[in-house]
């Protein structure tokens, strides 16, 4: 299964099985699957929220698939953390630049918090108990 492009709808189902296909996304699978009851069956993938998809060459977006598969899962502030810099590493690593990744790192720390309540905000994906 591929990771899919931006503008994609994707069923949560399909997220958590290309996390847990993916090193490193393993425990994400395990989060998503445990939130699951209360995210919505599926969503549409906007790649890197507001941000570049692609960078200087590089498919970003799919670094920001799975950063954006916590999102949607939301947590703990410390759970947050962990998927910012999962974010930064993935591409400081896909990349080979330091710049890029902590402009984007840094954006999602201010722009990503779940009190702003938008479409990209930390925990997005949940709806009210079922």
């Amino acid at each position: 299964m591929k990771i899919p492009y931006p503008g994609s709808e994707v069923k949560v189902v399909d997220a958590i099985q290309l996390c847990r296909d993916h090193d490193g996304y393993q425990h994400l699978a395990e989060r998503m699957t445990e939130a699951q009851d209360n995210l919505p069956e599926s969503w549409v993938f906007d790649g890197c929220s507001h941000w570049f998809d692609t960078y200087d060459g590089f498919p970003v977006y799919k670094v920001c698939f799975f950063h954006d598969c916590a999102y949607l899962a939301g947590g703990t502030e410390a759970q947050r953390l962990e998927a910012d810099a999962l974010l930064l590493a993935g591409l400081a690593r896909m990349t080979g630049s330091v710049g890029f990744p902590m402009a984007t790192f840094t954006g999602v720390r201010i722009g990503g918090d779940a009190a702003w309540k938008k479409s990209f905000s930390w925990g997005y994906g949940h709806q009210p108990e079922k």
